[in-house]
């Protein structure tokens, strides 16, 4: 596991500008090209720099100690020139590389990255940076310099490295010579916007599976406590297990806990924070059907039959219940009601409960079937969808809002 910084190189007429950068703890470095002073202040165990085949390498270069080797002298002007018309080829800069290592220290590389005009094109770009690394590795970003385009794929790279790769980011820096004051130009940090991606794929991932337990680590790294982590956890394993009462209680205590530590919260998360409050609203309600009525069809849109067969039954016994004045949470009173609602057979729901009934017997205990309605609605997962899209529809229509 390594830790490796990648920084780019842009096209431009003329070389950067000298600047003087302000980091962390109060260091400050001058240079032309930012990237190679933040590989002496946060020393990697690799340093890679991606450029296109018009980018000012050789300037780079200068800006090292190779400056002072007379033996590359020609090898540096050809490569100006190679740069000028846009031909720096690939194995120049595998051979410099080498020489880059001795002064630096590190293991380096130079390579090249396509323009990105292209979809395809910038799709190889997001390629090239993902295979910089191995699994378990450290990444640290630099968006200093290169093209205008290539901070938007560096941020892409840092979701699909943790995706695919489990590597941690451990920085994506910016050298911001536009903000220079006093001849200091400041260091900024954007990692941080990775947090709002994790939330919004965390909400959408909540809103497809109904999972609270999506945002247990963005909560546990955003300052919130344990106790209230635990809370959240445990609703989601009463929820799991058909304990919407239960996990009703642990996400009360869940929001309570929230509203007392909501001010450790990070910035970017307390921008997500009303809309998961929004989200939990429902245990506000007495009206717990609701809420096994909505798992019941997110299950269903989402392909987990099973899990919508149990939660649309149970759904619509609750249902029944609390319309009896009953506690949905009593094994005893829900029994009651079901016994007396299948005494009664009410005409209008009667054949869509006895099917889902029998649906939901044969998941659960796969026993062998002889209703023909039943074997027809399991033989393959586009009839029971449908089937259970009817069914749903009459005894615990959606709700909206």
């Amino acid at each position: 596991m390594s830790h490796i910084l990648v920084t780019m190189l842009g096209k431009a007429a003329s070389n950067y500008r000298e600047a003087t950068y302000a980091f962390e703890g109060g260091s400050h470095r001058t240079s032309r090209f930012f990237g190679l002073e933040l590989c002496k202040h946060i020393r990697p165990d690799k340093l890679v720099i991606l450029g296109t085949t018009g980018s000012m390498w050789d300037n780079l270069l200068l800006e090292t100690a190779l400056s002072e080797q007379v033996e590359l002298e020609e090898a540096l002007l050809t490569l100006g020139e190679a740069a000028q018309q846009d031909k720096v080829q690939q194995a120049t800069l595998d051979q410099l590389a080498i020489h880059l290592q001795a002064v630096l220290g590190i293991p380096c590389e130079l390579r090249l990255i396509p323009y990105g005009r292209t979809q395809p094109e910038q799709t190889a770009t997001l390629e090239i940076l993902v295979n910089c690394f191995a699994d378990n590795d450290t990444a640290t970003l630099d968006v200093t310099h290169g093209l205008r385009h290539l901070p938007m794929l560096v941020q892409q790279s840092a979701l699909l490295l943790q995706t695919l790769k489990d590597v941690q980011i451990a920085g994506i820096y910016y050298g911001a010579l536009d903000l220079t004051q006093a001849d200091i130009t400041p260091v900024m940090r954007l990692d941080g916007l990775l947090e709002i991606d994790r939330w919004t794929e965390a909400l959408t991932h909540y809103d497809k599976t109904g999972d609270y337990a999506v945002f247990v680590t963005l909560l546990r790294q955003s300052g919130i406590s344990q106790a209230a982590v635990e809370s959240l956890q445990d609703a989601a394993f009463y929820e799991q297990t058909n304990n919407v009462h239960q996990a009703r209680g642990k996400l009360r205590d869940f929001l309570s806990k929230l509203r007392e530590e909501e001010s450790r919260c990070s910035r970017h998360a307390v921008l997500f924070l009303p809309a998961l409050k929004q989200r939990f609203a429902w245990v506000n309600e007495d009206k717990l059907h609701l809420r096994q009525t909505a798992v019941a069809w997110l299950a269903l849109e989402h392909g987990n039959l099973l899990r919508a067969c149990i939660y649309g039954f149970e759904a619509f016994i609750t249902k029944l219940t609390q319309e009896q004045g009953g506690k949905p949470d009593s094994f005893e009173e829900r029994k009651y009601t079901k016994d007396q609602y299948e005494t009664r057979k009410p005409s209008a729901t009667w054949s869509d409960y006895k099917l889902l009934r029998e649906i939901r017997n044969q998941l659960a205990h796969s026993s062998t079937q002889r209703n023909a309605d039943v074997v027809k609605a399991v033989s393959n997962r586009a009839e029971l969808t449908r089937t259970l899209h009817h069914i749903f529809t009459t005894l615990i229509p959606k709700t909206h809002g």
